[in-house]
């Protein structure tokens, strides 16, 4: 009996199991067909996610990406961090918006200066007041906010697709089935549009990937919405954006100037507002900000996680707050609907 039990634990027995290599086959093809329909969903949601973060206007672009998140949110309320993102990615609009301004500036007055510089006389030129104003700070603060536009810019298309379909994958297929396919994420790296290839592996397996979608799944919210903040502060801004040394320059002089009241007229204090508006006026129960310190670091990940974190409390706390939650739903839902 000890032997053929042993001979039975055997799976390839001719006796035991006389159709052993057509039930290998089977298994096979299964394997294989679940491997590729894997590569298919993960090719299909990032081609959904590259539609919406399709324009080429940045601006225009943000207000879509902010409305996907806040998508998420309204079609499950585990998805608390895609609401979060969505009040951050507003805020990086907010960002886009103000360097925009100070580039078209700078823009208005090189134009003017050349205009001049072609048409003006001899006797024009001779003038120590004759040329249009194109002082320097302003075409060096021009500079800056270009270099601003296009981080800004790039950090929050690449974020979008990177955490955009991991949450349509979860939503559509469930836990078991995005650990099963997570690994496969990468093979279609060749056929997607990322920003940072050379920087950042796409598809790569992150731990906290994982980690926060079996929070989520068991209902462990708040450990979801900070390890996926860890992993978009840490394992993709902070190489992508956050260790470019003239943009941190910027950031860190940003923070001296507005911390001190420099009147440099770009100076913008560093903020979360938990509303579909850039700033607000009043109580700050919707805002959360980085810090009043001038040397404060916004590229250092301690002191980033640090606001990240203090944000997502300040969202959870007005979620269960029995009057100031509608003001957040509404918010979200004129993000989600950007027409209304």
């Amino acid at each position: 009996m000890g032997t053929e039990r042993n001979g039975c634990d055997n799976l390839r027995c001719p006796i035991c199991y006389p159709n052993w290599q057509e039930d290998e086959q089977s298994a096979r093809v299964r394997a294989k067909a679940d491997k590729e329909d894997c590569v298919r969903c993960w090719r299909n949601l990032q081609k959904q996610a590259e539609k919406i973060a399709s324009h080429p206007d940045p601006i225009v672009r943000n207000r879509q990406i902010n409305a996907a998140y806040a998508q998420l949110w309204w079609d499950d309320r585990h998805f608390q961090w895609a609401g979060l993102a969505a009040f951050a990615s507003k805020q990086v609009g907010c960002g886009l918006l103000n360097a925009a301004d100070m580039i078209k500036k700078s823009n208005r007055q090189r134009d003017a200066y050349q205009r001049w510089d072609q048409n003006a006389s001899a006797l024009e030129r001779m003038s120590p007041y004759g040329s249009p104003r194109m002082p320097i700070e302003d075409q060096v603060i021009g500079e800056g906010a270009t270099k601003v536009y296009q981080m800004l810019a790039m950090g929050n298309t690449a974020l979008f697709l990177e955490i955009w379909p991991l949450h349509k994958f979860y939503e559509s297929f469930g836990l078991e089935r995005l650990k099963r396919c997570y690994p496969l994420r990468k093979t279609i790296s060749g056929e997607v549009y990322w920003p940072f290839k050379g920087e950042i592996e796409f598809g790569r397996e992150w731990t906290e990937v994982t980690g926060a979608f079996s929070a989520i799944d068991s209902g462990n919210i708040g450990e979801g919405v900070k390890l996926l903040a860890r992993h978009e502060q840490l394992n993709i801004l902070q190489p992508a954006i956050y260790s470019d040394p003239m943009f941190v320059t910027l950031m860190r002089g940003n923070q001296f100037a507005w911390a001190l009241n420099i009147p440099t007229g770009s100076a913008k204090e560093v903020q979360l507002t938990l509303a579909n508006k850039c700033t607000m006026t009043g109580g700050n129960a919707q805002q959360e900000t980085f810090s009043k310190q001038p040397l404060a670091n916004l590229a250092d990940p301690a002191q980033r996680m640090g606001f990240v974190m203090r944000a997502a409390t300040r969202f959870d706390q007005l979620l269960h707050d029995p009057l100031k939650k509608f003001d957040v739903e509404n918010s979200l839902y004129l993000i989600a609907n950007p027409r209304h």
